[in-house]
């Protein structure tokens, strides 16, 4: 077996899930209410005689729960959440929880 062709594969693998994780949460940095997605790596060990070998786990992906800063917008209708909280709003699936709030107008 190759056995540092199967470690160099899976340090590859956890690189491009974190790339991939990076790009997402900066291309949404900017969206109100985005909580940004972390990866958590784990060390595992193959039993390949005569050595054991070290390789990295696939990643656990988990939300980041660190609130942003609020700014005030003058509007008496707004408000903000801190702290570990979400908005429940009625969506037609089903309730849903989410950072920022639905918008509708007194019309519809």
């Amino acid at each position: 077996m190759q056995t540092g062709l199967y470690v160099a594969v899976s340090s590859q693998m956890a690189l491009e899930k974190r790339m991939n994780t990076l790009a997402d949460n900066v291309a949404n940095s900017s969206t109100v209410g985005f909580r940004s997605t972390e990866v958590k790596f784990n060390q595992v060990l193959g039993d390949t005689r005569p050595t054991k070998v070290s390789f990295v786990s696939e990643g656990k992906e988990f939300l980041n729960t660190n609130n942003g800063g609020l700014s005030q917008t003058g509007n008496q209708l707004d408000f903000a959440i801190k702290g570990d909280a979400w908005f429940q709003i009625d969506t037609p699936g089903g309730p849903a929880l989410t950072r920022r709030p639905l918008y509708h107008d007194r019309n519809g």
